[in-house]
């Protein structure tokens, strides 16, 4: 079963390997071996970024522990700069509704989403993500490479395709670095994968012809990003012993959290239809739903209703819960609040220390925040 005891105990193997990380991770190895794949468990914080580098930095000095350090702090910095540009998101959505209707009859698209462009390397690429819901990071930045700049098709239904298949998709990171890809995230500065680089870091396994890739990118259409806004508002307020927190599928931890951890006496499990993703990716979820159910002995809700019910019978008028992140689920957990509201039921947001100190870092590039947020990690009393 796909549990936070499985995903504690995929952290507690790794640590021994976090000294070579540096030096290996851009290979694909076979089995993986090299990365840790947690990101499906930290997608959902089933466990979260805090307890990785916890853990890390329990086991290394931070010198040795540097680059994987990195990678754990890169999903954090995508949340938190999405955060504070909300539009990217809106707009990124308005793109992908449109592009699909234009291209889901073309014949390119289709081959391309079932591996079947005559390109060994990318079909391949495609059959590992549809069956295993997993490409190591490396194989994405090329996969994206090809699907804008070879195959010339939309960065946007390639960050669609991907988000719906990748267990560990998320909203920010997946995006994100489509964007980044595509030349929008940093003007100016596109990734192309070249024969050379695929055949080296695939050992071989992988050898494009010089034929099949193009390697001059095309100018990004222009880009609608505005300055970062702050992080919206939450309740600096404890939830008192006995309030209601509801969970949901962006904090499957929530219950362990420093803002709630001995404060809900009362849990449900905000679980709504699973309408994004593919059917192996909706199976983990149903699957890390039911672990934190069980952990918190919460009850499975999908609409306003089943809340106010729940309430009724513990007798409580309002609710908490982590402040959705900007994504899929946010709007939906919004307009479920505003049912509960008019049902007579608040409800109160909160957002955890670790992402308090550290979203509002996420205002430029990658190793600006990463030199903002370092004296932290090297600290971490400092982040709680």
């Amino acid at each position: 079963m796909n549990s936070r005891k499985e995903a504690l105990a995929e952290l507690r193997a790794f640590m021994p390997r976090v000294p070579n990380y540096a030096a290996t991770r851009n290979y694909i190895l076979p089995e993986h071996e090299n990365v840790s794949r947690l990101s499906k468990w930290i997608r959902h914080r089933v466990i979260s970024e805090e307890e990785c580098i916890e853990s890390v930095l329990s086991h290394h000095p931070f010198s040795s522990a540097e680059k994987f350090l990195q990678e754990i702090l890169w999903r954090v910095y995508w949340k938190g700069w999405l955060e504070l540009r909300p539009a990217v998101w809106q707009e990124y959505l308005d793109q992908v509704a449109t592009l699909s209707n234009h291209y889901q009859d073309k014949d390119l698209y289709r081959r391309a989403i079932i591996g079947e462009t005559s390109l060994t390397f990318f079909d391949e690429w495609v059959q590992e993500l549809r069956t295993t819901g997993y490409l190591h990071n490396h194989a994405r930045m090329w996969f994206a490479s090809v699907w804008i700049f070879t195959l010339k098709l939309p960065w946007q239904l390639g960050a669609c395709f991907m988000y719906q298949h990748l267990l560990d998709g998320d909203a920010a990171a997946n995006t994100l670095s489509w964007r980044w890809v595509a030349g929008l995230h940093t003007p100016g500065k596109t990734y192309l994968a070249t024969p050379q680089n695929i055949a080296t870091y695939s050992k071989g396994r992988w050898k494009p012809h010089s034929s099949e890739l193009h390697t001059t990118p095309r100018p990004p259409q222009p880009d609608k990003v505005g300055p970062a806004s702050e992080l919206p508002r939450v309740s600096r307020e404890t939830p008192a012993p006995g309030s209601l927190i509801v969970i949901h599928d962006d904090d499957l931890s929530a219950d362990l959290s420093a803002e709630f951890i001995g404060r809900g006496t009362h849990y449900c499990l905000l679980a709504p239809p699973l309408t994004h993703s593919s059917p192996l990716k909706n199976s983990l979820i149903t699957s890390l739903r039911a672990d934190a159910a069980q952990r918190t002995h919460a009850p499975l809700v999908s609409t306003a209703q089943d809340i106010v019910d729940f309430a009724k019978c513990q007798r409580v008028s309002q609710v908490h819960m982590m402040a959705p992140r900007v994504g899929f689920d946010r709007a939906s957990i919004v307009k479920l609040e505003s049912e509960l509201r008019a049902r007579g039921i608040e409800v109160s947001h909160h957002r955890r220390t670790w992402d308090e100190r550290l979203m509002p870092m996420a205002t430029s590039g990658f190793f600006k925040f990463w030199e903002a947020v370092k004296p932290l990690l090297k600290d971490t009393k400092a982040v709680h």
